[in-house]
């Protein structure tokens, strides 16, 4: 229905996020622009799911284009829909960030990795 809301509204969150980290930060240059690849990696991954998310919910007509937009809304089943984003929608998004996460860890410990090796 629209179990996509919940990690489009992730996505932006963290591009409002991004851009007043890249604007307001203090941190070092290197650190700073690691630190925006790394959640503008996590923002596509979040509205890239959500597109396809989304293109799959038309397709099956749960998606339509007048007004409400949603059918479970124009049909009145609201409270179903809200029920799958606080679950389903949740859930994605949090395994989306978690899945990402351990990306991000996998790749620090490489990289250190490297570095012992390149130091040795």
């Amino acid at each position: 229905m629209a179990c996509f809301t919940a990690p489009l509204a992730e996505a932006i969150v963290l591009s409002v996020a991004q851009g007043i980290y890249k604007n307001h930060s203090t941190a070092d240059s290197v650190i700073k622009e690691s630190r925006i690849k790394k959640l503008k990696i996590l923002k596509n991954m979040l509205y890239g799911g959500s597109a396809l998310l989304a293109i799959e919910h038309i397709y099956h007509g749960e998606i339509i284009f007048k007004f409400p937009f949603l059918t479970a809304v124009q049909d009145g089943n609201t409270m179903e829909m809200l029920k799958e984003i606080a679950t389903s929608g949740v859930a994605m998004a949090v395994f989306v960030t978690a899945v990402w996460a351990i990306g991000c860890l996998v790749h620090k410990k490489l990289k250190s990795k490297k570095t012992q090796n390149a130091g040795a």
